[in-house]
């Protein structure tokens, strides 16, 4: 999607009365952390596949197996296998789908909440109210691209942590800018 494109969805899902102050769109190639997950999601996948081709070994090999164990494991095996592959694919391909999530999103700041827009074939958004949003972290690169954090809230998981919520505007330009304009904001209620 243009940049153009993204800034009319954007302008579509303000509020009656409600002032856009600040907008962005994540660059997708300065997400690097969905593939630290491959150092988890390749021996995964390995694996996984070393099992299917093992399991199916009785069923294809044949060999000396009795008839009943090659139909019985032959078969069971390999279907316990393959969720266990699904996974690992999944786990492989999430990098890029994170990839193609951010290049179809847009950040923008308004007088009233921080608002996340993601377009493709379903657009799904995600706001917070000013007067809702927490602490604020930043991460700023040399360049001036970077990642702002808010704490939203907080719920307890079903092991029983506390977990905190946040709201992250991550990989934008000037994410200075956008911390001042939102402090401002903030401080103006």
């Amino acid at each position: 999607m243009t940049d153009a494109e993204l800034q009319d969805i954007l302008r579509r899902e303000l509020l009656p009365g409600e002032e856009l102050a600040w907008s962005a769109r994540p660059d997708p190639k300065r997400l690097r952390t969905p593939f630290a997950l491959w150092l988890f999601a390749v021996p995964w996948t390995v694996f996984a596949l070393a099992w299917e081709a093992m399991a199916l070994m009785p069923l294809f090999g044949g060999g000396g197996t009795p008839g009943m164990i090659r139909y019985t494991f032959g078969i069971a095996f390999p279907i316990f296998g393959l969720p266990f592959i699904a996974v690992g694919l999944a786990m492989l391909g999430a990098p890029f789908w994170a990839r193609a999530e951010a290049a179809r999103s847009i950040y923008g700041l308004t007088d009233r909440r921080v608002l996340r827009v993601s377009a493709g074939k379903r657009r799904t958004v995600r706001s917070v109210p000013l007067d809702r949003m927490g602490p604020i972290d930043v991460s700023v690169q040399s360049d001036g691209w970077g990642t702002l954090r808010i704490e939203t809230g907080s719920h307890i998981d079903s092991d029983g942590d506390r977990v905190t919520d946040r709201f992250e505007v991550d990989c934008v330009p000037d994410v200075a800018r956008l911390e001042a304009l939102l402090l401002a904001a903030r401080g103006g209620r």
